[in-house]
């Protein structure tokens, strides 16, 4: 998967294909877009491929102090609940049906906000510290956690270790699936895969004329 941030010749690489979920969550999330699900899927994404790529390079490179990892996980928990409620009542839980849609997308904001804030600094701090090589594969990294992460927000399972990756994997097969039962549009850039050419009884059934082979003289 690639992005416009790979062209550009100034700035943080890393820091640009990062923050482009937090422009595309804040886009959503204008009153006059009306489409915080969109929102929904693309921080809960970005909140797992940081989790599973990126956070474990910033705490290594960077050495970051208890403190300052206590806060990024509590900001990241906070939006990640907050997105949990907004999920809840469209999807028609009856005890958060009734909440104010008004008041959640604000509350959405105001968490992204947080988060965005301390994500900033940190990959700031990172592509100091990162050349150039390794930035373009932390990016790459987590631009393919990003195609293949969690829709959905899962607040209550591990992000971290062992079981982390694990529930990475199972909690992205089961959003998927749930996403093509609920017919749910999933704004996330999709996966590039190399078409293949059908066979001869798949031309046959898909009305495709099979080229005529000739004999090869004997």
């Amino acid at each position: 998967m690639t992005s416009p941030c790979f062209e550009v010749t100034s700035g943080s690489l890393v820091t640009c294909v990062v923050e482009d979920a937090h422009a595309q969550a804040t886009t959503a999330l204008e009153p006059e877009t009306s489409a915080p699900l969109d929102a929904v899927v693309w921080l809960s994404a970005h909140l797992a491929a940081v989790g599973r790529v990126v956070a474990p390079v910033a705490t290594r490179r960077l050495r970051e102090p208890a403190a300052v990892l206590r806060e990024g996980h509590r900001r990241d928990l906070e939006l990640e609940r907050m997105l949990r409620i907004a999920e809840r009542r469209h999807s028609g839980d009856v005890l958060a049906s009734g909440l104010d849609g008004e008041r959640i997308r604000r509350a959405i904001a105001a968490r992204l906000d947080a988060h965005a804030e301390l994500e900033h600094a940190r990959l700031t701090a990172l592509a100091e510290v990162l050349d150039d090589v390794e930035q373009v594969r932390l990016a790459g990294a987590y631009l393919d956690a990003l195609v293949k992460a969690p829709t959905r927000p899962h607040p209550h399972l591990p992000h971290h270790g062992v079981a982390g990756a694990i529930a990475f994997r199972v909690d992205a097969v089961r959003d998927r699936l749930l996403d093509t039962m609920d017919s749910r549009h999933v704004p996330l850039p999709r996966a590039q895969h190399e078409a293949r050419r059908p066979g001869r009884w798949g031309s046959y059934l898909l009305g495709q004329m099979q080229p005529e082979r000739l004999d090869p003289p004997r």
